[in-house]
């Protein structure tokens, strides 16, 4: 795997791992937690951050062909 696809793969996680933590904050504070609006706010916004990183990725990974065809040409 090229260096770029790893730093996108890792940058993805990083994005998670804030996620996970913020959704457990969020929990642990007590109370009823969210409402569902904001359930669906959240929601939809998941969904377009999403739709946006497996957009980067599919680039990263063209990207990432793209200089294994030229190196392999240069060889």
């Amino acid at each position: 795997m090229g260096w770029i696809l790893q730093g996108c793969i890792g940058i993805c996680l990083i994005i998670a791992t804030g996620g996970v933590v913020n959704y457990f904050l969020a929990r642990s504070k007590g109370g009823e937690g969210i409402g569902p609006k904001r359930a669906n706010e959240f929601e939809e916004r998941l969904n377009g951050l999403e739709r946006r990183l497996t957009d980067i990725q599919d680039v990263m990974i063209a990207i990432d062909e793209k200089l294994s065809r030229i190196e392999r040409q240069n060889q």
